[in-house]
């Protein structure tokens, strides 16, 4: 993997603590552990490599924490990737984009080990495909994206059905889920503090790589927006004018991304599409993996957790908020 520039955050995962025997890629679960990604980079963003685990400093509600470490590259937990997709008229010059980068998710993303589902959603939620780790599949459900409705676009909906559909995976993989949308939610049913929440308790980090329906609108070619079903082509004037409305309201994508332990990305061309999902890959494959087995506690609710670098002082490190005891 190439190195990025961009920072990321990174996700906590709580899993049950590892046991295996020689030669046994079986992964038991014995006692609770909570499982902590990091990012470690300098302030121009280049990524601090060669850290060992008393580098690392780890608090849960303030009560430091022995921890353990493993690399990225000598994890077992393979990536499960849930793909959101916005297919709402207003976004069809993106979609041209978003349909020529399918290819790129098994080498960048999951790696040959991992899976990835796709789902699409404008005034529904529609599965493209379950969990596969066949690229073709995978670029067939990009490819395969087409607006169904002009503007709803239900996001934080998909957000939770995402995150149901990821709840199926193992425990012992890490989930991980890919917006490529608007920042805003057009019409969802549901709360955007409970799919919050279903996303920290599935161990679930977000990615929201979003556009500018103004932006892109002025990039695009007429041949790069579908026929709207009714016949209108007219996606062009009404996203620009829909988008100044929004303003004022909350952006969904980067409370999904601050809270899960995600970054939220922008994009407006294909390659700065491209480079968006490079860079979580990067991220992913790039991460120190801490984790501990809580010390015994008497809150219920969500443990805030802290990870400091002392000999790094000046590091930028990119962590989780914390997580969800088991119930």
């Amino acid at each position: 993997m190439l190195r990025s520039s961009c920072l990321f955050t990174t996700a906590i995962l709580a899993f049950p603590l590892l046991a295996q025997e020689p030669g046994d890629t079986t992964i038991r679960a014995n006692v609770p552990l909570v499982l902590v990604p990091v990012t470690v980079t300098d302030k121009k963003g280049n990524f601090i490599d060669g850290l060992s685990v008393d580098d690392f400093r780890l608090t849960d509600e303030g009560v430091a924490q022995k921890i353990r470490m493993d690399t990225s590259d000598t994890v077992l937990a393979p990536v499960s990737l849930m793909v959101l997709i916005q297919s709402s008229g207003i976004s069809a010059p993106v979609l041209a984009r978003i349909e020529r980068v399918g290819g790129l998710i098994k080498p960048l993303v999951i790696g040959e080990r991992g899976q990835a589902a796709v789902i699409e959603f404008d005034d529904e939620i529609r599965v493209r495909t379950d969990f596969t780790a066949d690229s073709n599949i995978i670029r067939t459900a990009f490819q395969g994206t087409r607006s169904r409705s002009i503007r709803t676009a239900r996001l934080i909906d998909a957000v939770a059905e995402g995150v149901k559909m990821l709840d199926t995976r193992s425990p012992n993989n890490r989930r991980v889920m890919l917006i490529l949308s608007e920042s805003r939610d057009r019409g969802s049913k549901s709360k955007l503090p409970d799919a919050i929440e279903l996303a920290q308790r599935a161990g679930v980090v977000v990615y929201p790589a979003t556009y500018s329906v103004q932006g892109s609108t002025f990039l695009s070619r007429p041949s790069d927006s579908p026929s709207m079903p009714g016949g209108s082509n007219n996606v062009d004037i009404l996203g620009g004018a829909l988008e100044l409305g929004r303003i004022a309201k909350a952006n969904v994508a980067d409370a999904l991304a601050r809270t899960t332990g995600g970054r939220h990305l922008s994009f407006l061309t294909l390659d700065s599409l491209e480079s968006a999902i490079s860079r979580a890959g990067e991220e992913i494959h790039s991460q120190y993996l801490l984790s501990f087995t809580p010390t015994p506690s008497t809150k219920d609710g969500f443990h805030q957790i802290q990870v400091a670098i002392p000999s790094h002082s000046d590091a930028v490190i990119r962590v989780r908020l914390g997580y969800w005891p088991q119930k």
